[in-house]
């Protein structure tokens, strides 16, 4: 296509990935949402009515990547990113006629919304990267901070624009998705086939990677038992952070953590300040793949979040350690959406990057669609949060053992 002929300055398209990021991490506004449209539902019981809302949009989102990244690079991820913010402002500003009808939000918050986000959440990663394979770790570290940072803008932009009303909340965020896309999407032009930054030598194939020497189709990456090993450990990897998200707060008022203070003022500004520990961890886990391999990296990552699950029951004792605790999960857990770009592209190649981490990114929507729907059905299930914890300690060994066993996948 003519708009993947252009040499640009590489630094204007990162600009424009988080931009567009921004704008898809406000997607983990939800539970500020969910506040502010309670009455209008289900009265009392829409925290946990409205989980479906949330639960779908993940879905949409993983199951619209499937196709997204096969559509970036046919079309490109200018006009891929164009058509996400179409679905984002169709389903936003629809919702504000949704007020009392859960099955119209779900609809639009939930299955528009999540599949905007699904067609323009891989064109940032995989442009990106494309720009920067001399920085593939840090690079997409920072498009997925910008990810992460989203919900911390947007929780703040709820409150106000809610104190208007909740209908007119819809409109202007939806008015400030589109518009935040469109800017970024300008950026969204790919390099030309064969273009490397000036001084830049591809590095050669290694145990722990192929260098991205070797491309792979979507259909060759799927025969490989490198790929299904590499998407299960995300699941493993993911479950425990998402499981620790959705439940750090709940287990903090139940076990009683800082009764001075008032509970849950205390840990909702625990969950602002993890917030900026898991942007945090994005940029820092994709330069420490720069710097030692993505395999390295994902397995000091799981090491650090394994011990930290394990021990997380115990952080009732003092909320000093609780607080230490849950910012070092949130710091892994923002890794994983750093690294497993990463290590898409060097086992598998940056020439089809979009399409192939569309395949890989349904991990995670299998992971986040549990946490959504399922996480205080298995707290109750297993009679508390210490099976619980321990269990999804064991997810992260599991993760950790297998990234260990993958070695570079090689053509059939």
């Amino acid at each position: 296509m003519a708009e993947d002929t252009k040499i640009m300055n590489r630094w204007l398209v990162l600009i424009g990935a988080v931009l567009i990021q921004l704008s898809l991490g406000s997607i983990y506004s939800w539970g500020v949402m969910t506040k502010q449209i309670s009455g209008g539902l289900f009265l009392n019981e829409v925290t946990e009515v409205t989980a479906y809302i949330f639960g779908i949009s993940l879905a949409a989102f993983a199951v619209t990547m499937i196709f997204a990244g096969k559509l970036q690079q046919k079309y490109g991820p200018r006009n891929i990113s164009l058509l996400g913010a179409l679905f984002i402002g169709i389903g936003t500003i629809s919702s504000a006629f949704m007020q009392g009808n859960f099955v119209g939000l779900f609809i639009t918050y939930g299955v528009l919304y999540g599949v905007g986000i699904g067609f323009a959440y891989v064109c940032p990663i995989a442009t990106a990267a494309a720009w920067f394979p001399d920085k593939k770790g840090m690079i997409n570290g920072i498009a997925v901070a910008g990810f992460g940072a989203g919900s911390f803008i947007f929780n703040f932009l709820v409150d106000i624009f809610a104190t208007i009303s909740v209908p007119v909340m819809y409109i202007l965020l939806g008015i400030i998705y589109v518009i935040t896309i469109i800017i970024g999407a300008i950026f969204m032009i790919r390099p030309p086939d064969e273009w490397l930054p000036e001084g830049f030598v591809p590095p050669k194939v290694t145990e722990e990677s192929s260098g991205g020497m070797i491309e792979f189709s979507r259909k060759e990456m799927l025969s490989t038992k490198e790929f299904w090993m590499l998407w299960l450990s995300y699941i493993l990897g993911c479950m425990p952070g998402l499981l620790i998200i959705g439940t750090f707060k709940d287990f903090g008022e139940t076990v009683g953590i800082d009764p001075l203070f008032g509970v849950s003022i205390v840990l909702t500004l625990v969950g602002s300040i993890a917030a900026l520990f898991n942007g945090l961890g994005r940029i820092s886990w994709g330069k420490v793949a720069d710097l030692a391999t993505y395999k390295k990296a994902l397995i000091m990552l799981f090491a650090i979040q394994a011990t930290s699950v394990f021990l997380f029951y115990t952080t009732f004792v003092s909320f000093a350690y609780y607080l230490i605790m849950v910012c070092v999960i949130y710091f892994c857990f923002g890794g994983n959406l750093s690294l497993y770009p990463t290590a898409t592209a060097d086992l598998f190649g940056n020439k089809n990057l979009g399409q192939n981490y569309g395949i890989m990114f349904t991990a995670y929507g299998i992971a986040g669609f549990i946490q959504a729907v399922a996480t205080q059905t298995i707290v109750l299930a297993l009679g508390g949060y210490l099976p619980l914890y321990i269990i999804v300690g064991i997810f992260t060994v599991g993760s950790l053992v297998l990234v260990f066993l993958i070695k570079p996948p090689k053509k059939q």
